[in-house]
């Protein structure tokens, strides 16, 4: 027979146990959070493109209110951004500097669609390679890409961004992209954090209208635009992005099945949901939304970790926790995948990049590749 105290001393046991086998870098998201103030967990969740050394964006960062910059190129001013976020606010927590690479950063290769017309997956990998090697030598550690939407009407413009109409290709090619932007692990500093978007069944959209409407059965969903997402996830992607459209009335900003159902509790997913550029403020114009305030509590509940120039989080986050509206465990839950990123791109051990005379663009090799994927 167990006694009480047998009991309480296994509990201890246990709880000890769990104690020392959690993952360290939980840890320290743990003391992070628990320090940050309210302001600064929603600065964690603001992504802002950059205006330089401006006396704003400097002033943003020092009070902790900016996670993560956009369209910044030049080292010398990545580097003073981000010594100001490590240096002068009051936690020191780093900057995710982050752009666009589709296909090239300096060196340029085909277009997604063209890459994916190879079939040469190692080609493609090759390329992304490239791509990371040459933008994080700047400072960029996180891009945008690849765009893994099934895209079926040569109406929608994006089709060239895309790997084309097939989700087998697509997940291969996706797969492929995403090794070679990465690279062996996200904390070396020629890793490239991935973005899989846009989640989605953006290549849906009705007659090709991009931000359009959709309307998709849950089979065809799951049969069709969803495997190359969830190959992604499988992959290790760094982070997602939301889609600009709807699916079957219900953006995917605001989407809690697609963002908390599928991604969070069914793939079992923990990096970065990113929203679109804007694309809180635009469920507005979807018609689900009546303003900038009732966008911001949808894709809070909806589970979108950062805001991306919508300005919905800066502005409207915090009176929403205050009364009550949204969680504050909520945010926590956000904070905790955008510092988990952090981490793992090792910005908090190397935050800077190092200012170099001569850049490694357009080298032999590269071009060579670029020369190759193209024929």
């Amino acid at each position: 027979m167990i006694t009480k105290r047998v009991l309480f001393l296994m509990m201890i046991v246990v709880c000890v146990s769990c104690a020392q086998t959690k993952d360290p870098v939980e840890q320290k998201i743990d003391k992070l959070i628990s320090r940050m103030t309210l302001q600064e967990k929603i600065g964690q969740m603001n992504q802002l493109t950059s205006v330089g050394l401006s006396k704003d964006m400097k002033a943003l960062l020092k009070e902790g209110n900016v996670g993560s910059i956009l369209n910044e190129t030049n080292p010398k001013t990545i580097n003073e951004l981000q010594r100001i976020a490590v240096k002068e606010s009051r936690l020191g927590i780093p900057i995710i500097f982050a752009r666009d690479i589709i296909h090239g950063f300096k060196t340029i290769f085909p277009i997604p669609l063209g890459q994916a017309a190879t079939w040469n997956p190692e080609l493609v990998q090759s390329g992304a390679r490239v791509a990371a090697i040459e933008a994080t030598s700047t400072g960029i550690r996180w891009t945008f890409a690849p765009m893994i939407d099934i895209a079926r009407d040569p109406r929608w413009g994006r089709i060239a961004e895309s790997c084309g109409e097939d989700p087998f290709l697509t997940s291969t090619m996706g797969t492929a992209m995403i090794k070679g932007f990465q690279g062996e692990k996200l904390s070396d500093k020629s890793s490239l954090a991935a973005c899989a978007k846009h989640f989605a069944a953006y290549g849906a959209t009705e007659a090709g209208k991009d931000y359009n409407t959709t309307w998709i059965p849950e089979l065809l969903l799951r049969d069709v635009y969803l495997p190359s997402f969830k190959a992604a996830a499988d992959a290790g992607v760094g982070s997602f992005m939301c889609s600009f459209n709807d699916i079957n009335g219900v953006p995917s900003s605001g989407n809690e099945h697609l963002n908390r159902q599928i991604l969070r509790t069914e793939w079992k997913y923990d990096g970065v949901l990113v929203s679109d550029w804007a694309s809180i403020d635009q469920m507005i114009k979807h018609g689900v939304c009546v303003d900038l305030k009732d966008a911001t509590q949808k894709a809070a509940k909806a589970g979108v970790d950062m805001d991306m120039m919508s300005h919905a989080y800066s502005n409207c986050l915090e009176d929403l926790v205050k009364s009550g509206v949204v969680s504050e465990k909520m945010l926590d839950e956000s904070v905790r995948n955008i510092l988990r990123l952090k981490f793992r791109l090792g910005l908090f051990e190397n935050p800077y990049v190092e200012e170099k005379d001569k850049f490694p663009f357009y080298s032999e090799d590269a071009l060579k590749k670029a020369k190759q994927t193209a024929i």
